[in-house]
C-alpha cells in the first residue's frame, strides 16, 4: 500500500488545513493509499544549525522530532506539505521542517531521495484571491524540486478563516480529492 506523508504546519491541530488535508487524503484512500499525517506544531523540531555535519554524516546529527520523519517522508511515495498562509508564507512550524530537509542533498548536489515522490501544496488563506501568494508557493516547490522531490503541485484555498469556509466549496473539495488522486497514482 503506498503512503502519503503530511505535514501539517498549522498550529491549528482542527482548523481549516487540517480540514483541507482530510478532503485531500479522501482522494488517495479512494486510490488504495493510506495518509501518515504529522501535525508539526506538536513535535520538537530545532532550526538548522548550519554545522554541515548532515554532508558528512549523511544524516543530520539534531536529535529531535526531525529524526522520525526524515524516516517517514524518505520511505513516503508522496508528501502533502500543508499550510495556512501566514505573513505570506508558510508557518514557522512548516519552514523549521523543510530547512531541515537539507540533509536529503548530497554535497554533489544530487538528492539522497529516490525519484518522483510527489509533493502536494496545500494551502489555505482568509484572502478569497487565491493568486495572491501563488508566486511564493511556487518558489517553495521549486526549492523542494531541488532538493530532489519530483513533480510539486500546489492547492490554494481561499477564504478559509474556519473549516465550515472550506467544507462549503464544493469546488475546493473536488480539487483536493482531484489532487489526493494524483498523489496516490
Amino acid at each position: 500500500m503506498k503512503t502519503i506523508v503530511a505535514l501539517n504546519g498549522s498550529p491549528r491541530m482542527y482548523g481549516s488545513t487540517a480540514a483541507l488535508i482530510q478532503e485531500i487524503s479522501k482522494g488517495t484512500r479512494e486510490r488504495g493509499a493510506q495518509v501518515t499525517l504529522c501535525h508539526l506544531n506538536e513535535m520538537s523540531i530545532k532550526g538548522c544549525q548550519s554545522c554541515y555535519a548532515c554532508k558528512t554524516e549523511g544524516r543530520c546529527i539534531l536529535q529531535d522530532d526531525m529524526q522520525t520523519l526524515y524516516d517517514e517522508i524518505a520511505n513516503a511515495h508522496a508528501l502533502i506539505f500543508a499550510t495556512p498562509v501566514y505573513m505570506w508564507q508558510m508557518t514557522a512550524q512548516l519552514k523549521l521542517a523543510v530547512d531541515r530537509l537539507y540533509p536529503f542533498l548530497k554535497p554533489d548536489y544530487s538528492s539522497h531521495l529516490a525519484p518522483g515522490k510527489k509533493v502536494l501544496l496545500a494551502v489555505t488563506q482568509g484572502r478569497p484571491d487565491t493568486s495572491m501568494f501563488h508566486h511564493y508557493f511556487e518558489h517553495a516547490g521549486k526549492n523542494l524540486a531541488f532538493l530532489g522531490f519530483g513533480e510539486v503541485n500546489i492547492l490554494i484555498a481561499g477564504g478559509t478563516h474556519k473549516p465550515e469556509d472550506l467544507l462549503s466549496q464544493d469546488a475546493i473539495l473536488e480539487d483536493a480529492r482531484r489532487w489526493g488522486h494524483w498523489l496516490a497514482e
